[in-house]
């Protein structure tokens, strides 16, 4: 008789991770997972019929966990410049753990992954732009900033930044705040 599992995907997607940060990608295959889940190798191959898709999906949730936590951050009562740094602050976390688990030269040595790893990634980051994007709206809505700017573009200037100043930490958040609160006025 067959037992039944509760939320089969999320087990299996979090067995994945745990394999993925322990042990590495290479470690990482479709047997090892069943054996890890105790489930059946066809039920791992029904939810990802490919590795490539697990991977994604498993890169998709992280992306999502962190947009969870920017609603937390933006439905704050702080004002702007502080939502601001505190995105900048988890961004900086966020960066860096991406980095640790997504960025090993092992799932680049494919490049689909690759390719299908960048076309997500770049569908986020246009979300994150919209996010801020729309708290500066509401900023400049509410008569707390101006915007000389276009808005979207405001808001890509101002992740841009803060990508860069995460990757090349030469310049400091608070530095770059005293630019943003010129541009903003």
């Amino acid at each position: 008789m067959s037992r039944i599992i509760e939320n089969p995907k999320e087990l299996i997607l979090e067995k994945a991770k745990e394999i993925l940060c322990n042990q590495g990608y290479s470690h990482l295959s479709m047997r090892t997972l069943a054996k890890e889940c105790d489930i059946a190798l066809g039920t791992i191959y029904n939810y990802y019929p490919t590795k490539k898709e697990l991977v994604l999906e498993m890169m998709t949730g992280y992306w999502k966990e962190y947009f969870k936590l920017l609603q937390v951050i933006i439905a704050s009562d702080d004002n702007l410049y502080v939502k601001l740094e505190k995105i900048f602050n988890e961004l900086n976390l966020f960066i860096k753990q991406f980095k640790e688990i997504w960025l090993k030269p092992e799932l680049y040595d494919k490049p689909d992954y690759v390719e299908s790893g960048i076309e997500r990634e770049n569908i986020y980051i246009d979300k994150f732009i919209r996010v801020i994007e729309s708290m500066l709206v509401k900023e400049a809505s509410d008569d707390k900033i101006t915007l000389k700017l276009d808005s979207y573009e405001t808001a890509k200037f101002i992740l841009l930044n803060f990508i860069t100043m995460i990757q090349m930490p030469i310049f400091n958040y608070s530095s770059f705040e005293v630019f943003l609160r010129n541009i903003l006025k």
